[in-house]
This record gives C-alpha cells, sequence and structure tokens, in this order.
C-alpha cells in the first residue's frame, strides 16, 4: 500500500519553504565551494608533484665561497656519482616605473636542463635589456609585462612571468621563518644581461645543484645520499651553504601546506553538514508534534514505525542530496577558480589541468548524504517510540509522571 503521508511532502516543503530555501542555498555555497577547493587543491597538486620530474628539478644545491675550477667540479661528479650544474645568481635591488619600494630580485640565468621555469605569460628574454620574473612578485608589486623596472641602475623590460619550480614559495632564506613575496622575487635573464651586471661588479653567488645519476627511492635514501655527497663536497670545495631537496622549503613548503588546507576543509564540511542535520532534525521534531494525531491514527492502522520514518526522513536527504549535485557542478565550474586563485595569491605555482576527483565527489555527496540520514533517523526513530495512544492524545512526554502527593487530613 502506498504511504499516504509521502503526498504530504509538497505540502511540508511549501509551509517551511523559507526555512528549507535557506537551509539548500546555504548547504549549496558550503558544498560548492569545498568541492572547489578540493577539487583545485588535488589538481594544482598533481601539477606540483608532476613539476619535479617535468622541470627536472635539483635533489640539492650547494653555494661556494670562490668560484671552484673545473678539476674541482669534475672530481665531485666522479666521486659524488652526482650531476653538477652552475647556477649563478645575483641580487639587484629593483624599484618599478611608479613604485618608489624597494625589493630585492634574484636574478638567474635562464636554465637548460635543472630547475627549468614555467611560462605564465608572455615570452622569455632574448635580449639584453629584457627579464621575465616571478608571476606572484610582479602581483605584488603592481608589475606587468612590458614595464620598464630599475634593477640597481640597469633598466630591464619585463617581457614574461614565469613560475621558477625551485622557487614555489618565494623563501629568499631556508632559515626564513615565513616567505616575502612582496620584498622578494626571482627571474630570468640572458646569459648576455647575466655578463653585464657582473662586469658592473655586481655580486655574484656561486651556486651549484645536483642530480643523482641513481634515483632516490625516499626521503631516508635522499638523507644518506647528501650526507655522503656533503663529504665529497668539502674535500674539494669551501661550502657556504648545503641545502638537500628534501630541506629545501621554497620547493617543499607548498606541498605541506596543500595536505593540510584539504584535511581542514574535509573536517569544516562534516562539521556544517553535522550542524545543519540537527537542524533539520529540530523541524522534523516539531512537525511530529504537530502531526501527532495523524501519525497516532496511521500507526493504529497498521503502518509501521519504519514506513513513518521514512516519509520524515525523505525531505532532508532529499534537500541534501540535490543540494550536493548543484554545489559540485558550482565546484568544477565557478568555485575551482576561486580556489585556485587563492593558492595563486600565495604560491608561485605552475600552470595546472583540472583532474576529476572522485574521492572529492564522495567526500561532498556521499559522506553528507549518509551524515543527513543516520542523525535525522536516530533523531525520528527515538520520537516515533511512543505508543499510538500516546499520539493521539498528544502526549508525547517521555519523562515517567511523578506520583500523587498525599495531602495531609
Amino acid at each position: 500500500m502506498k504511504n499516504p503521508l509521502m503526498r504530504r511532502i509538497p505540502r511540508e516543503l511549501k509551509d517551511e519553504l523559507g526555512k528549507y530555501i535557506v537551509i539548500f542555498l546555504f548547504m549549496i555555497l558550503v558544498i560548492g565551494f569545498i568541492s572547489g577547493f578540493l577539487v583545485a587543491s588535488n589538481s594544482m597538486l598533481f601539477a606540483y608533484n608532476e613539476s619535479f620530474e617535468k622541470y627536472n628539478v635539483e635533489y640539492g644545491h650547494f653555494i661556494t665561497r670562490d668560484k671552484p675550477g673545473e678539476a674541482a667540479l669534475d672530481g665531485i661528479r666522479e666521486d659524488g656519482d652526482v650531476d653538477i650544474e652552475e647556477q649563478f645568481y645575483i641580487e639587484p635591488v629593483c624599484t618599478g616605473q611608479n613604485n618608489s619600494s624597494k625589493s630585492t630580485l634574484r636574478l638567474f640565468k635562464k636554465r637548460k636542463n635543472t630547475n627549468l621555469e614555467c611560462l605564465m605569460e608572455g615570452e622569455f628574454p632574448v635580449a639584453a635589456d629584457e627579464v621575465a620574473i616571478d608571476r606572484m612578485y610582479a602581483d605584488n608589486n603592481h608589475f606587468s609585462i612590458g614595464d620598464v623596472i630599475d634593477a640597481s641602475g640597469k633598466k630591464l623590460k619585463i617581457t614574461g612571468l614565469v613560475a621558477l619550480s625551485d622557487y614555489s614559495a618565494l623563501f629568499s632564506d631556508n632559515s626564513d621563518m615565513m616567505f616575502d613575496a612582496v620584498m622578494f622575487g626571482v627571474g630570468v635573464v640572458t646569459e648576455q644581461c647575466f655578463d653585464e651586471f657582473v662586469e658592473n661588479d655586481q655580486k655574484t653567488t656561486f651556486e651549484y645543484t645536483w642530480d643523482y645519476h641513481r634515483t632516490p627511492i625516499d626521503e631516508d635514501e635522499q638523507i644518506e645520499l647528501s650526507k655522503d655527497l656533503m663529504k665529497v663536497v668539502t674535500r674539494y670545495v669551501t661550502v657556504e651553504d648545503y641545502l638537500p631537496r628534501y630541506a629545501n622549503r621554497a620547493i617543499n613548503f607548498t606541498g605541506v601546506d596543500f595536505g593540510g588546507d584539504s584535511m581542514l576543509m574535509k573536517v569544516l564540511l562534516y562539521v556544517l553538514i553535522v550542524m545543519l542535520a540537527f537542524v533539520f532534525s529540530i523541524t522534523i521534531r516539531h512537525t511530529i508534534t504537530k502531526e501527532a494525531s495523524v501519525i497516532g491514527t496511521l500507526r493504529a492502522s497498521g503502518y509501521t514505525r519504519g514506513e513513518i520514518a521514512r516519509h520524515y526522513i525523505s525531505l532532508p536527504v532529499i534537500v541534501t542530496i540535490i543540494s550536493a549535485i548543484i554545489g559540485n557542478i558550482l565546484g568544477y565550474t565557478v568555485f575551482k577558480d576561486v580556489a585556485a586563485s587563492m593558492y595563486y595569491g600565495s604560491y608561485s605555482l605552475p600552470t595546472f589541468t583540472v583532474l576529476w576527483n572522485a574521492e572529492a565527489f564522495v567526500l561532498t555527496t556521499v559522506f553528507p548524504t549518509i551524515i543527513m540520514f543516520v542523525i535525522n533517523l536516530f533523531v525520528i526513530s527515538r520520537s516515533l517510540r511512543l505508543s499510538p495512544l500516546r499520539f493521539l492524545r498528544h502526549d508525547l512526554k517521555k519523562q515517567k509522571r511523578s506520583k500523587a502527593v498525599r495531602l495531609p487530613g
């Protein structure tokens, strides 16, 4: 027999339309934003992890006090079983055309093999008066393609915006508590431009990157190999800084932050869904109280608690499912761009492609529906434990009646 209460769902929805619209819109916004955040985070994390191989990110670098000879470098290569590549840089003080503030711009020659750059916009420099600078540094200092900046007296035209694979977080020094993408940036210039800076007595930092001939299996092996290599390096050159990849915050800080943000968003989603589930349960208990005589009549007519519970639980579950579907659509179209812009505003990341995230769909659709169902089922089941007679009498109080007090004679 068809449950006649099912025909009451549209009327119940109409009676509480304002409340359900607010809950519906709130759930769409919550699920949409968190779905978009998880999709963007997963896609950008994939692009970040892929960049290690795609852009051949270093396994570490060391800085020497003086420029070593080829014999010393060849000795390190042979004894350490590594490839060594020069990655010198200079740090001119930079100001823009309409910007009086000064910042440090760490300039490299365009890389050839290790720590390759991702071109975000524009073109790489080809002339001695051109430069491509980090995208986030450019945004924070209001630089754009075509602007001319002053780098320690030398005029450079910005031709492109890039992301350097070894500077996803702009730490100027690995010991800094936090990176500063306003007062510090990175960029690449042509070899001719770099040589002109050196000729004008710009201080040069002699940095060399290394890459193992045999790829380490995990971080533990990286630690052991880096310790062995350090003994080799110090035999041939005077080292001012020695920084393996696993300890380089400019490379690793971004990846660690991705994981922490995703976990925080998942917890936030479930807390909000639990709160909304209890809001639904309070509304349903009020409806049960109002329709107690109807429920009592149905129970007396042979309808089970399960049939009545299914009726009252259907509306919150339907609202949750529809909200989750619409929220996921918005998450993949609108909110993923919002989340991506938040990450791009904090980190210098390469371009990414949106990936289908099955986990995000399950976390933002299946789990909220289950949470909504379980909480409301628990509350409704407790409310329907009373006998049909008590429903007919509207006697829904569960506490035991106190015994009559004997009055004095």
